[in-house]
């Protein structure tokens, strides 16, 4: 099960043997789909809009790479690494945000601090979604966060990008 393509946590796959129209399967927080090279889902589920619209611009951005590989795959050749999609405004970031302190403020929210001096009270229970998050739907479970890599964290690995966290900040702060 070659692995053609990663980005923003979803994981790209062209098995060998496959059969019927030409697809892909993606893999994103547990779930699994498998979809046409115009990027719209054929089976399974990715219940993440935002993922299943990062696929499609991904798909549609690399047709004909993913026909070469489907091409590659039914001569029983190794495959071609696709590019992943790549998001422009991380592109553009002078810097990558850094959370510096986080205080917990009750339910699933944080006050954070970032290192551009940027504050702001964030809730996190949008993003409490998947099994790596389910630990964290407990409040007892959710304030054992910690500082690491400069975003927050948790005992079992979650996290959440710096630079998601500053963007939500950044909104807070100017609503």
């Amino acid at each position: 099960m070659p692995i053609i393509s990663t980005f923003f946590g979803i994981v790209i796959r062209m098995y060998y043997q496959e059969h019927g129209a030409a697809h892909f399967h993606a893999e994103f927080q547990g779930e699994q789909a498998v979809f046409g090279f115009d990027g719209e889902p054929i089976a399974g589920s990715i219940r993440s809009a935002t993922a299943r619209q990062l696929i499609r611009q991904w798909a549609a951005a690399h047709r004909g790479e993913l026909e070469a590989n489907w091409t590659k795959m039914k001569g029983g050749q190794a495959l071609e690494r696709i590019a992943p999609l790549e998001w422009p405004r991380v592109r553009r970031m002078a810097s990558l945000p850094v959370v510096r302190e986080a205080r917990y403020c009750g339910g699933y929210r944080l006050h954070l601090t970032f290192g551009d001096g940027l504050e702001a009270t964030v809730d996190f229970e949008d993003w409490l979604r998947g099994p790596v998050f389910e630990p964290l739907l407990d409040t007892a479970y959710f304030q054992r966060f910690f500082l690491d890599g400069g975003t927050v964290a948790w005992p079992n690995g979650a996290d959440i990008a710096p630079e998601t966290l500053h963007e939500r900040a950044a909104a807070i702060r100017a609503a």
